[in-house]
C-alpha cells in the first residue's frame, strides 16, 4: 500500500503543478515595478500586502483556468492534476475561493482603488476562462490586459500620483506586446499546423523585446525634472545586460522554432517566455534607478528556472 508520506508528495506536487509553480515567481514584479515607480514606500506593509494579493489572483486564475478547460484537458493534456484525477473539481473549486476571498482581503488592506482593480482583474479572469480563453486575438489580448492591471495595482497601492520616471511607458507598451506574443503561440501550443501563428507571437516578443532596449537606454538617461538619472549608471548598465539576455534568449528560441518547428518545442518556448518576465522586471526597475528592488527581483529568476525542469508552466 501507498504509505502515508508518499500521498502527501503526490497530493502537494499536484497541486503545485495545478498553480503552475515556476510561474509564480514572474507575478510580483510587475506589482512592486508599478508601486515604486509612483513614490511608494518600500518600507510599507502595504507592499507585502500588495505582492499576497497578486499573488492570489494569480494562482486564483491558473486553478479557474484548469477547472474551465477540464474536458480539453482530458483530450489534450491528460498528465494535468484535474484531468488525472490527482486532484477533485470540488477540491479545486474550494481553493479557487480561499485565494479569492484573500485577494480582495489584501487588496483592500493597500486601499480601496486596489480592491477595485483586484476586483476587475477577478472578473476579467473568469471572463477569459469561462468565455473567450479560445477565442483569436481576444483571448490573448485579455490575457496581456490581466498583468497591465497587475501592474495598475501597485500603482494604486502607492497612493501617490508622483511619477518618478518616464520609463513606466514603455515598460507598459512592453508588457502588453509581450504578453500578447506569448499568450498567442501558447491558445495554439497543441495544435498541428500553426507554426505561422507560433512564430508570429514568437516575432512579437522578439521586436517588443529589442524596443525595450532601445526605450530603456533613451528614457533612463534624460535629463528633465522627474527624471532619475542624467547619466549611464550602474543600475542602467544592470537594466541593459539584464534585457540583452532577454532578447538573446527569444532569439534563441526563434531560430530553433524556425529551423525545427516540432509542436513539443512550444511549451517549452512559451515557459521559458514567461520566465524571462522575471528579466523585464528587474531591468525596468533598474532602468527607473531603483537598484535594490531590481536585483532582489532578477534573483527570483534562480527558483524559476530551477523548478521549471519539474513542474508544467505553459
Amino acid at each position: 500500500m501507498e504509505s502515508a508520506r508518499n500521498r502527501l508528495m503526490k497530493t502537494s506536487k499536484a497541486w503545485l503543478s495545478l498553480i503552475r509553480f515556476p510561474n509564480l515567481f514572474t507575478v510580483p514584479g510587475d506589482a512592486i515595478f508599478g508601486y515604486l515607480i509612483v513614490n511608494g514606500r518600500a518600507d510599507s506593509p502595504k507592499l507585502i500586502y500588495l505582492i499576497l494579493s497578486v499573488l492570489s489572483c494569480y494562482v486564483f486564475g491558473l486553478i479557474t483556468n484548469d477547472i474551465a478547460d477540464y474536458e480539453t484537458d482530458i483530450r489534450e493534456r491528460p498528465g494535468r492534476p484535474l484531468a488525472a484525477g490527482l486532484i477533485s473539481i470540488k477540491a479545486a473549486k474550494f481553493a479557487a475561493l480561499i485565494f479569492a476571498v484573500t485577494a480582495f482581503a489584501t487588496a483592500l488592506l493597500c486601499g480601496v482603488q486596489t480592491f477595485m482593480v483586484a476586483l476587475a482583474l477577478v472578473f476579467l479572469i473568469l471572463g477569459y476562462n469561462c468565455n473567450f480563453m479560445h477565442v483569436l486575438v481576444l483571448g490573448p489580448s485579455a490575457l496581456a490586459l490581466c498583468r497591465l492591471l497587475g501592474l495598475s495595482m501597485g500603482l494604486f497601492a502607492a497612493h501617490s500620483i508622483v511619477l518618478t520616471s518616464y520609463v513606466l511607458y514603455p515598460a507598459t507598451m512592453f508588457l502588453l506586446v509581450y504578453v500578447l506574443g506569448f499568450s498567442i503561440s501558447a491558445q495554439v501550443e497543441t495544435e498541428e499546423g500553426r507554426k505561422r501563428t507560433v512564430l508570429a507571437g514568437g516575432w512579437m516578443i522578439m521586436i517588443s523585446s529589442l524596443l525595450w532596449v532601445a526605450s530603456g537606454i533613451y528614457l533612463s538617461s534624460r535629463v528633465d525634472d522627474i527624471s532619475v538619472m542624467d547619466e549611464i549608471t550602474p543600475s542602467v548598465c544592470f537594466a541593459i545586460c539584464l534585457s540583452i539576455i532577454l532578447s538573446l534568449s527569444t532569439l534563441k528560441n526563434l531560430l530553433w522554432l524556425h529551423l525545427k518547428y516540432r509542436t513539443s518545442d512550444v511549451p517549452p518556448f512559451i515557459g521559458e517566455s514567461i520566465r524571462n518576465l522575471i528579466l523585464f522586471q528587474a531591468s525596468a526597475c533598474a532602468f527607473a534607478g531603483f537598484l535594490n528592488a531590481a536585483f532582489y527581483i532578477a534573483l527570483l529568476y534562480v527558483p524559476a528556472w530551477f523548478l521549471s525542469r519539474r513542474f508544467y508552466q505553459s
